[in-house]
């Protein structure tokens, strides 16, 4: 079955000489006889008849739905999707959140977003095509949804509903709604649980069990039967069993019991892909090499160094490196984002070896960041990588043109493959620095990148550029932030000076600014004295992120830039410096007062003002008489700004008359306050 123009059609073949519903010459009779609609006659191999299927005979109909049951839902599948878009402004939406969503609950929520986002697509183009048949057919609309739904969750994994009708309300509402209708209502609270370690081998005791089997709802039941009766803390909601036990370091524990080891197997075991991409960035492969050139060191030794590559395995394109004498993360960290920036898409896969610095890369999450797909090769196995075999023949027809090649590795056999080190060791004084090295090399690369592919003919870069992945997606500035910014190992303290975090042995001074360039200083009273973890940017160190730690994860709480810094020496100073002097110093004036007068009205409104007793409330030192003076006068007014406001008292019944105080201003309330004896101080309370 397939679709002409807007009409649902039926093959020859599938009529006639693969369905055997009628022979050639009953077709042709009907034909003749207008029973059946041709609506494109066949035009000999590879373009065959089509019928009409709705003005099928009832028989013949029927007898085509027995013979292809699944036709209609296979036509109904070409419309469904396989993929999804990036949504850069969900990512911000979830991020600048209040109360504020945790990392890995932005990233459920981004996904399930983008998921609905092609749900809509495909929504659309099915009612377009519908419309174009003559039609609506609501059902089948929401039925071909429904697939794309199940085929996105198999592939990305997303937590939307598998339940048909709670999907269609959570779609529904975010049609309505948008980004906040997938925020989960106990946002803010501490909903998980922790479980101890009694705790946890009591749960997965019940989930491996097989005699009886358990529901995690009937764990849930029986685990708080044990737990009663061995000492341990009851679990109150089934929903902690469910996050436990679903957890993805705790899911392994009790897979293979439950689903067997083919299962767990297929799930958790590395995959083995031996087959080469058709397209650019759908492979690419990292790893260190030595760069078999010599240089002169500042002592006139003579030096090797190695280099991270990062290559597409498509073209052969080296299109990310970076040199450093050790792999390392730091190494590995700057090839791939040259990579990611040349190619201005995320790859789909990511293959490197077993090296201890991939696995850091790894557990903190850096190649979920950048692509769909990481896996590791198998150890000494350098087959498994093609991109062994392009460092062997980039070393053969590139680097073994210059003077100062060291050779290939020890186990090349050919005379030509060694180096003259006779020659070589003639002229050490001739060798190029490291940083004349350094471009040597890359000049070597660009002639690589240059240089025609074996298998096509057509240089490496043009056959990259040339070729198109429709999977690969394409990056935004929030991609790079999400996939390229990093997080300080341990939380920093917010104080008066701002944060001064310490990054690869470096220390950095940052402080939270306004609009206005001053420092933002409600933000700044609110948090003085709170942890923040810093997120930042290692190849551009002007801003970092403050992202608060709370009991349900890290929480974005705002943007610093490098702490202002002026000269002490009042010749050095500029104007602009001059007047950020001042500015400051006029700025914790009046935060000083305002936080005095706000006190003062307190303890006024709660009956503790020093005053009332017969003692006197000391005013800032800082501050002149005459100054607080206009501070307090424009309080008055309501005219000055208190960045940091004490909670406000509630409306309660008038008093009783002798408890008034006959006073609404601070003029006012000193007056009655001096006519006040200690009487009537006393008679008060």
């Amino acid at each position: 079955m397939e679709m002409y123009g807007k009409i649902r059609c039926v093959t020859f073949p599938e009529l006639v000489s693969q369905g055997g519903i009628l022979s050639i010459p009953s077709y042709k009779k009907k034909v003749r006889e207008g029973k059946l609609r041709v609506v494109r006659p066949g035009k000999g191999a590879g373009s065959c008849a089509l019928i009409d299927y709705n003005t099928l005979p009832e028989l013949i109909r029927q007898a085509y739905d027995r013979l292809y049951p699944n036709a209609k839902e296979e036509l109904k599948e070409q419309f469904m999707s396989n993929f999804i878009k990036s949504d850069s402004k969900a990512i911000e939406f979830y991020k600048t959140y209040k109360p504020a969503i945790s990392l890995e609950r932005q990233s459920e929520y981004v996904l399930n977003v983008e998921v609905m986002n092609e749900m809509f697509r495909v929504e659309k183009e099915t009612e377009a095509m519908h419309k174009k048949c003559g039609y609506i057919r609501k059902s089948v609309v929401w039925e071909t949804v429904l697939g794309t739904c199940e085929k996105l969750r198999e592939r990305y994994n997303h937590t939307l509903p598998a339940n048909a009708t709670r999907l269609r309300q959570k779609y529904n509402a975010y049609k309505r709604m948008g980004y906040v209708a997938l925020v989960n209502r106990n946002t803010g609270n501490q909903a998980a649980r922790i479980i101890l370690a009694d705790e946890a081998r009591l749960l997965l005791k019940l989930r491996r069990s097989i005699v009886p089997r358990y529901t995690e709802s009937q764990i849930f039941e029986e685990y708080n039967r044990q737990a009663v009766e061995r000492g341990l803390n009851t679990i109150k909601s089934p929903t902690t069993v469910k996050n436990y036990l679903n957890d993805p370091a705790v899911m392994p524990m009790w897979y293979a019991a439950v689903y067997g080891m083919q299962k767990w197997k297929a799930k958790y075991a590395s995959l083995l892909k031996t087959d080469l991409p058709q397209m650019r960035d759908a492979l690419w492969y990292g790893d260190g090499t030595k760069i078999n050139l010599y240089y002169r060191d500042a002592n006139n030794k003579m030096c090797t160094t190695s280099a991270y590559e990062v290559m597409d395995a498509y073209s052969e394109t080296l299109i990310g490196y970076d040199i450093a004498p050790h792999e390392n993360f730091e190494n590995q960290y700057r090839a791939y984002r040259m990579a990611v920036e040349f190619a201005g898409v995320r790859p789909y896969e990511i293959v490197t070896d077993n090296q201890g610095s991939h696995n850091k890369l790894a557990s903190e999450g850096f190649f979920k960041k950048i692509c769909r797909l990481h896996k590791p090769t198998m150890p000494y196995n350098g087959q498994s990588k093609s991109i062994e075999s392009t460092f062997g023949r980039f070393q053969q027809q590139v680097l073994h043109k210059l003077w100062f090649f060291t050779g290939q590795n020890v186990t090349a056999k050919k005379l030509n493959s060694k180096p003259n080190l006779e020659f070589i060791e003639e002229n050490a004084y001739a060798l190029p620095t490291l940083e004349e090295m350094k471009k040597i090399y890359k000049q070597c690369r660009e002639e690589w990148n240059n240089s025609q592919h074996p298998a096509t003919g057509i240089s490496r870069i043009e056959m990259y550029q040339m070729s198109e992945n429709p999977e690969a997606q394409p990056i935004t500035d929030a991609d790079i932030v999400q996939m390229f910014w990093l997080t300080t190992a341990k939380p920093i303290t917010y104080t008066n000076d701002g944060v001064k975090p310490e990054i690869n042995k470096k220390k950095y001074h940052y402080d939270v600014y306004a609009t206005d360039g001053m420092r933002d200083v409600q933000w700044a009273l609110r948090n003085t004295g709170r942890s923040f973890q810093i997120m930042y940017d290692p190849m551009d160190m002007t801003r970092i992120e403050l992202w608060e730690v709370t009991s349900g994860g890290l929480k974005y709480s705002t943007t610093a830039t490098p702490k202002v810094t002026v000269s002490r020496a009042t010749q050095e100073r500029t104007t602009g410096d001059t007047s950020f002097i001042f500015r400051t110093i006029e700025q914790n004036r009046l935060i000083m007062a305002a936080i005095q007068l706000e006190g003062e009205r307190f303890d006024l409104d709660e009956h503790i003002a020093a005053e009332l007793f017969g003692l006197s409330t000391p005013k800032p030192k800082n501050i002149s008489k005459k100054k607080m003076g206009i501070y307090r006068e424009q309080n008055d007014r309501g005219e000055l700004d208190i960045p940091l406001s004490l909670p406000q008292k509630r409306m309660q019944e008038e008093e009783e008359t002798d408890m008034a105080l006959d006073y609404s201003t601070t003029g006012e309330y000193t007056k009655t306050v001096s006519n006040l004896t200690i009487d009537d101080v006393y008679n008060r309370f």
